[in-house]
Parts: structure tokens; sequence; C-alpha cells
């Protein structure tokens, strides 16, 4: 049953998706904590050591100006949250992916609708997707699949570079 697949396979690709955005927000959260405590214990080393000792307050000065800067980019930009949120949607999607699969015999179009609506819900909730992202995902799952390459969207290296962050011409992507 196409309909069944297609959103089988939709469902699949958000699943990636929210998984991937969940981890860069995770990461960008955990080199911001790093950073942070490296640069405020550079500051206090610098105030209080010999280390500091006959350099200009701008050189003490700026690991602390850098540590509160990215503490208050990662507050501004709000990682832990939006990684939470990129949780619970995956979690949503699995869900759904699970009564998709489980549903894999019946060709009923009534409960493709159903778990269709379904899905359109949860979307509801998305952020606005990342369209790089979703076609990286989306050549991901292809081949998790067993699809042929030609199959595949052509992603550009700086595309690639910037997909977590921006869209980067993505009305270049073409299959």
């Amino acid at each position: 049953m196409a309909g069944h697949d297609d959103l089988l396979f939709g469902v699949r690709r958000s699943i990636r998706y929210h998984s991937r955005r969940r981890g860069f927000y995770e990461h960008f959260h955990a080199v911001v904590l790093f950073l942070a405590v490296v640069f405020g214990s550079a500051t206090l080393g610098a105030f209080g050591g010999a280390l500091g000792e006959g350099l200009p307050l701008w050189i003490k000065l700026a690991p602390a100006v850098l540590a509160t800067v990215l503490s208050a980019a990662d507050l501004v930009i709000g990682s832990m949250r939006k990684a939470w949120q990129h949780a619970d949607l995956a979690r949503r999607f699995i869900e759904l992916e699970r009564r998709l699969v489980t549903s894999s015999a019946t060709s009923d179009e009534v409960l493709v609708t159903k778990l269709t609506s379904e899905r359109l819900a949860i979307e509801v909730d998305e952020p606005p997707v990342l369209r790089v992202l979703d076609t990286l995902c989306h050549n991901e799952l292809l081949r998790a699949m067993g699809y042929p390459p030609d199959r595949q969207i052509r992603v550009g290296f700086w595309q690639r570079a910037c997909a977590q962050f921006f869209d980067f011409r993505e009305h270049r992507l073409t299959g």
C-alpha cells in the first residue's frame, strides 16, 4: 500500500531529523559549558597567580568575557529546551511509527488517513524544519532502507556544513 509506505518513510525521516536536532543542541550546550568552565578558570588563574603578572587587564578579562558571551548565547538560544523539544517530537514520531508498523499488514485506507492525521497533529508542534538537514535525513534513510543511490538528492559541501544552523541554498536541492 503506497500511502502506508510513504507515511512510514516520512515518519522515519522525521525521527532521524529530530534525533539529529536533539543531538546538535545537546552537544552545543556541552561545548558551551566546557568553554565557560575553561575560560572561567583561566580568568581566575590570570588574576590569582603568577600566570597573570604583567599581563594587560584586557587579556586577563578576555576569558571571562568569552565565558559570559557563550553562556548568554546558550541561554538565549535555549539549547537544552530545544533538545528536549526535539526529543519529545522524536518520541511522538516513534510512537506513530510503532502504530504504523503494527498495522502494516492491513490495507485499510481509513487507518492510513487516521495515522496521517496524527502525523499532522505532531507536525503542528514542530519548529520550522531546516530543509537541507531534512534532505540529509532523507538520503540517510534511503541508504538505510537499501534504496539505490540514484534516488538520493544531491547536497553540496557548504549545505552540509551549515545544515544544523540554517538552510544554505536549499533551492538548489535536486534529485
